[in-house]
């Protein structure tokens, strides 16, 4: 049995899987601030699932950058006490399996890429936009080689703009992702019903896209996250578009919703663990 995770600023998203086909079991918390709970959490819960066989391997992804050997978070705007602690030594000593991280916007990313709405392109990129914005470039199945990771959104779409999570002003995420919705429109991002606010969403997301693109230059693109799924795709299109002069219309990638909803980072976290065998 492999154990499959997706820890998030908000909710924590656990499951198991046989083979690398599918996740037969999944459940959804919400995402403890105190690390040792989080941890104690995941452990139990893995087990659980497992129905008593024995666990082989487990991989997951956390939102924020990792360190250099991914072990644990450097920084991060929403589950800062879980900063500089091993989550992979801790995991793997309470459910005695090797442990392996990722950031999880990139898994999110990369099971969209595998298993979802890329499945087939070689390129693909994906944002995934909920708590905050992330996501990752997939190259052939694999999530491309990086550094530090990939934060698109904190790329800067208005200089001195609105401040974000992480302290800064003008970051994509501080004006699409769900608590910056939240905080400029007083209201979350699931109540909101007025079309006006979700094409001025569209718009702003259609300028991080151009960066994403002339950057990345992948096949497709993918929209993935709670709150991507209700910006419409046709504004983001259109405004994106009128934004791109560099790409001919040929050039231009496909933008698309992810298909594989909430569990996209299980996935993900699925096909990394295959890669690790």
């Amino acid at each position: 049995m492999f154990g499959v995770f997706d820890i998030g600023g908000t909710h924590i998203r656990i499951g198991v899987s046989k083979n690398f086909d599918t996740v037969e079991k999944s459940i959804i918390l919400n995402t403890p601030e105190n690390f040792e709970e989080g941890m104690d959490i995941l452990s139990k819960n893995i087990v659980e699932l497992s129905g008593g066989d024995k666990i082989l391997s487990v991989a997951g992804g956390i939102a924020g950058p990792l360190d250099s050997k991914k072990q644990m978070l450097i920084t991060s705007p929403h589950i800062s006490s879980w900063v500089g602690k091993s989550i992979v030594e801790n995991l793997s000593e309470k459910i005695k399996a090797p442990v392996f991280l990722e950031n999880d916007s990139a898994l999110g990313s990369l099971g969209e890429a595998v298993y979802g709405a890329g499945k087939g392109y070689k390129i693909v990129a994906c944002l995934a936009i909920g708590t905050g914005v992330g996501g990752a470039v997939i190259i052939s199945g694999q999530i491309a080689k990086n550094k530090w990771g990939f934060e698109p959104g904190h790329q800067i779409i208005f200089p001195g703009g609105n401040e974000d999570a992480c302290g800064k002003k003008g970051h994509l995420e501080a004006y699409v992702g769900g608590k910056a919705i939240e905080k400029i429109y007083k209201q979350k991002a699931e109540n909101i019903t007025d079309s006006e606010i979700w094409e001025q969403i569209a718009k702003n997301l259609a300028i991080g896209l151009n960066n994403t693109i002339v950057h990345w230059s992948p096949s497709i693109v993918i929209i993935a996250g709670a709150v991507g799924l209700n910006i419409p795709l046709k504004t983001v299109t259109s405004e994106l578009y009128s934004l791109m002069t560099i790409f001919s219309a040929q050039a231009r990638p496909e933008i698309v919703y992810g298909t594989l909803g909430k569990i996209n980072g299980l996935y993900g976290a699925l096909q990394f663990l295959k890669t690790r065998q």
